[in-house]
């Protein structure tokens, strides 16, 4: 039961216009509770009032209207709550397949100045009873007396790692007139178009004296005119990350859809391929398609394939099955010229080291290329087969200087290196090059902007026809291949 002093101590949280949640987070009793869901038995439970006291507190709030809380501007009141739980979007949150979801709220950050001011006046009013580092914080508080209400309404469990998340907005009349007060005191590149953000108060209060704060902040807080509002509610299921390998095997299809002044021109693509194919078997908002490497629709991906990364944005489930993906190659690798393989679901960190590895080991071609103006076609290849290796400089290519690229010169290994004869003046070209090599800019030389070019090498005019990438160096772990889902 509650001594006599912290009987006390609630009576003067009470009456400087607290209401009874924040009474308990003041008191710290609300931690050792189920929830907050129900201040008056919690407060009852532990001797801070009698049952006479509930009788009489709700006959006084039918006779005249209760000030909102002096604290958290009813930020913690059965009115908020009830406005938060009846809004008609969270009946599209109980569309998401999650089992387990989170919730935020964002409240004015004033609320955080006159929590400090409260907390300064019971440390001076009480030093023997009262204990700031037992202080249940709003957001905490919040959290725990609406918890299971939103479980009921969302038909899902609460759990603080989730992927399905549910951030409620609120907004208060006079926020900026009571910030104002500490306005000066924080440093300009703190906050962005000068407003105080939550972190930036909080980080603020921890630093300054209460002597300072004493000087600039009405301690306790008075009671305020109007209470917090509810402005409103955004939903979103963090990204899930896919990763793969594919195969090109047509010369006409592009990496992604071609645009051109803003307008799509052949949308036939990889990423349209793979786009449509998830929409068979997952709900989703977007996808953000990336690969190790980008290809032209001329050049065919061999081999065991290059990898790619898929963020599968706002899905409706929590994760994507093995089975799923399985599912997802088989609809992919049914279109013309495409196969994906070894996709599955993986840490984004994972994804990125796998893709920066691909693109910093070697990567093998084959060249199909025609030499002109040459009277010798042997003397071309031989002049090639003399090179074990070769250092090239590179720079910026003519084809993306639109892009805004840096212009810049790089040098670039070619390992490997040979040239046989197919017929007459066509030429197979085998290299293992570094990756970042412009190919086709090795082979034409791009009007002199790379040196040595396999036309300075050969002596001749040299014209690239086809390209194929044969070999990565790192690819993923194959998958064992299972049965598909329905879908």
């Amino acid at each position: 039961m509650a001594s006599e002093e912290e009987i006390k101590l609630y009576n003067e949280i009470i009456s400087k216009g607290c209401c009874k949640r924040c009474a308990l987070r003041y008191l710290g009793h609300g931690r050792t509770l189920i929830t907050f869901d129900d201040p008056d038995i919690c407060l009852l439970n532990f001797g801070h009032i009698s049952p006479l006291d509930g009788i009489f507190e709700n006959f006084q709030n039918k006779k005249m209207k209760k000030n909102p809380c002096a604290v958290c501007l009813d930020l913690l009141s059965d009115r908020m709550f009830g406005e938060l739980l009846e809004h008609q979007e969270l009946s599209k949150v109980s569309e998401y397949l999650h089992e387990h979801f989170v919730a935020y709220i964002t409240f004015p950050p004033c609320i955080l100045l006159r929590d400090h001011s409260m907390k300064i006046h019971l440390k001076n009013a009480f030093p023997n009873v009262f204990d700031v580092s037992k202080v249940i914080k709003i957001k905490h508080a919040w959290r725990d007396s609406i918890e299971k209400r939103l479980c009921k309404v969302l038909k899902k469990s609460y759990k603080h790692l989730s992927r399905l998340t549910v951030h409620f907005y609120t907004e208060y009349l006079l926020e900026d007139e009571e910030l104002a007060v500490v306005q000066d005191c924080v440093k300009p590149r703190t906050q962005k178009n000068n407003i105080l953000s939550r972190h930036c108060v909080e980080s603020l209060l921890e630093s300054m004296p209460d002597e300072d704060f004493n000087k600039l902040v009405r301690i306790p807080p008075g009671i305020p005119l109007y209470e917090v509002t509810f402005k409103e509610m955004k939903f979103f299921s963090e990204a899930i990350h896919l990763v793969g390998n594919y195969c090109k095997y047509s010369r006409e299809l592009y990496q992604i859809p071609f645009v051109v002044d803003g307008k799509i021109v052949n949308g036939y693509s990889i990423e349209n391929i793979i786009l449509e194919a998830l929409k068979k078997v997952v709900s989703f908002k977007g996808m953000v398609f990336l690969a190790s490497s980008f290809d032209d629709a001329s050049f065919r991906v061999l081999g065991k394939g290059r990898t790619f990364y898929l963020q599968i944005q706002d899905a409706k489930v929590d994760s994507i099955s093995h089975q799923q993906c399985r599912t997802i190659e088989r609809i992919i690798n049914a279109a013309k010229g495409l196969r994906v393989k070894n996709l599955k679901q993986a840490d984004k960190k994972d994804i990125m080291v796998t893709m920066e590895s691909e693109q910093q080991n070697p990567r093998s071609y084959k060249l199909l290329c025609i030499v002109y103006k040459c009277k010798n076609v042997d003397y071309c290849v031989n002049a090639v087969n003399m090179y074990s290796k070769i250092s090239i400089q590179q720079k910026t290519p003519v084809r993306v200087l639109h892009q805004n690229r840096p212009y810049n010169s790089k040098e670039k290994k070619i390992y490997y290196i040979k040239a046989t004869k197919i017929k007459n003046n066509l030429l197979e070209i085998e290299l293992c090059a570094e990756c970042g090599l412009s190919v086709g800019e090795f082979v034409n030389g791009d009007f002199g902007r790379t040196n040595p070019s396999l036309c300075d090498i050969m002596k001749a005019k040299v014209e690239l026809l086809a390209v194929d990438v044969v070999d990565f160096q790192s690819t993923l772990a194959c998958a064992a291949e299972e049965e598909d889902v329905e879908i």
